[in-house]
């Protein structure tokens, strides 16, 4: 059993995952390069766009897309679990980056915070393409995760089988049955966002090398919560301003106000099978330097350094700019 499949009898389904400190770029590299070689000698030097290697390959765009040789994310692990109507659609197959990068989320949280666990929705379907519950989740590079919430007397809340949706002050405000359901009969709970696990949540996503994050879709005012929540725990400001770009709530779909939708960009190798990444291209690690302020360095510059006192004292900087579709 792999390690990132659960803790010991957790079932042991498919996670194929690289181990260690090996990143995509080595162990997925190294392995394409490898099966590569040996396909284009079997053919005579032939080998198309959609040669098998064994990996995933996420093809097309998130909205129009197709998944070949996905990763399997097992029903329940460490501090995730699948819930019941959304484990019945078999929708939980995904590019190896995301199943991999979704486990090691999960377990930080867990390690962090001993009891939690979170509640994981749609990613795609085993062959991907479209379905009657998303517009988008078509090519394994996008998610569902329900938000950790706690009890007034902050207790971890056992994730359900529905959502629920929170009010701008982060309370919980009503049911959110998943697509074909209805809701539970029994009152909505009373229970609170929980800014310090979602956080921490969303901190293992973009901290992960594993992965490049290019969105992450929450409603603007919980969104604003976890901003603030990660410069209270002192975070770098390079990461917090990472975050402002990148955690933003949709234009073009419901607010995200009951889970957060995540979505990574194309693996560099999925890029060559076709693999289309939709909307800005940040290759934050590499260009931070370079990028103009707010968001660069800029030695000296009034707006960077505008910017890291924002960051690291203030509100967090408002959630606005271009539309964004989902």
């Amino acid at each position: 059993m792999h390690s990132l499949q659960g803790r010991s009898g957790a079932p042991g389904e498919g996670v194929r995952l690289s181990a260690g400190a090996l990143t995509r770029v080595t162990a997925r590299t190294i392995l394409r390069a490898i099966l590569t070689a040996t396909a284009v000698t079997a053919a005579g030097g032939c080998v198309g766009p959609l040669g098998f290697d064994g990996t995933s390959a996420s093809i097309g765009s998130p909205a129009n897309g197709t998944l070949r040789s996905p990763a399997r994310l097992p029903t329940k692990g460490d501090g995730y679990v699948i819930g019941e109507p959304w484990r019945v659609r078999e929708s939980n197959h995904g590019a190896d980056e995301l199943v991999a990068a979704v486990v090691r989320a999960a377990r930080a949280v867990g390690r962090s915070y001993p009891g939690s666990l979170a509640a994981v929705g749609d990613l795609s379907r085993a062959s991907g393409g479209g379905s009657a519950e998303h517009r988008s989740h078509q090519s394994g590079r996008d998610v569902d995760v329900f938000y950790y919430a706690v009890k007034p007397n902050g207790a971890p809340v056992t994730p359900g089988n529905a959502m629920i949706h929170y009010d701008r002050a982060g309370r919980s405000a009503s049911w959110s049955p998943p697509q074909g359901t209805s809701a539970p009969a029994l009152p909505v709970p009373d229970v609170r966002f929980d800014a310090r696990r979602n956080w921490k949540f969303v901190r293992a996503l973009l901290m992960d090398p594993g992965v490049e994050v290019q969105w992450i879709f929450v409603q603007k005012d919980l969104a604003a919560r976890l901003i603030q929540q990660g410069r209270a725990e002192g975070e770098d400001p390079e990461l917090l301003a990472r975050a402002v770009a990148i955690v933003r709530q949709p234009s073009d779909s419901e607010p995200h106000d009951d889970h957060m939708h995540i979505r990574i960009y194309c693996d560099p190798d999925d890029r060559a099978q076709g693999c289309v990444d939709k909307g800005p291209a940040r290759w934050w690690k590499k260009s931070w330097k370079y990028m103009r302020p707010p968001f660069g360095r800029g030695a000296g510059d009034p707006s960077a350094a505008a910017l890291l006192q924002i960051l690291r004292t203030r509100l967090p900087v408002p959630v606005t700019g271009a539309k964004l579709t989902t």
